[in-house]
């Protein structure tokens, strides 16, 4: 199935639209998208996504890790039962934050990100 990303800022956060399958052969597509967007600060928009593996998941986490500390991090939106199991059980759940829609997460990020002189 693949992988379709669509990349934007908003606010000067990114959001980062996935849809299909975020797994060992779309991760390379993931992070040369979510690379480009510049941000420190990202939104992911998950409602799309089929298919979550432990590359995917991987490749999540690194993204976080290579914004810069005390920024708004990476956030997501839209997650399925399927992609949050995934997230449940690896633990790493609590590691980021999640909401229904984007426009919550860009406004909870701000926040932050003001806050943080970001």
């Amino acid at each position: 199935m693949g992988l379709e990303v669509a990349t934007h800022r908003r606010g000067g956060l990114g959001v980062a639209m996935l849809s299909g399958e975020l797994d060992i052969y779309t991760v390379p597509v993931f992070r040369r998208e979510v690379d480009e967007v510049g941000c420190t600060g990202i939104v992911l928009d998950m409602r799309g996504v089929k298919v979550l593996d432990s590359s995917g998941l991987g490749a999540i986490i690194s993204l976080r890790s290579r914004l810069p500390a005390g920024g708004p991090g990476v956030a997501i939106a839209g997650a399925t039962p399927q992609v949050l199991r995934v997230f449940d059980i690896t633990g790493t759940r609590d590691s980021f934050a999640f909401a229904d829609d984007v426009d919550s997460l860009i406004d909870a990020m701000q926040v932050t990100a003001d806050a943080g002189g970001n």
